[in-house]
């Protein structure tokens, strides 16, 4: 088994995270359905979350 840079697995990570992020907003603005909607909001604050710890770590390492 192949082993993975941490920095490299972080930054890939805060990557998919931050494009997470942008595609949930986006949803929850332009579905009609609300209780869709809210649902997608709270998906783009956790995600949004994960990528601050996300880049927490990284400054650690940097």
């Amino acid at each position: 088994m192949e082993v993975v840079d941490v920095k490299t697995a972080l930054r890939t990570t805060l990557t998919q995270k931050q494009e997470l992020v942008r595609d949930y907003q986006t949803f929850a603005t332009q579905i009609n359905d609300t209780e869709v909607a809210k649902m997608f909001k709270h998906f783009a604050e956790a995600e949004a979350l994960h990528a601050t710890q996300i880049k927490d770590r990284l400054n650690k390492l940097q």
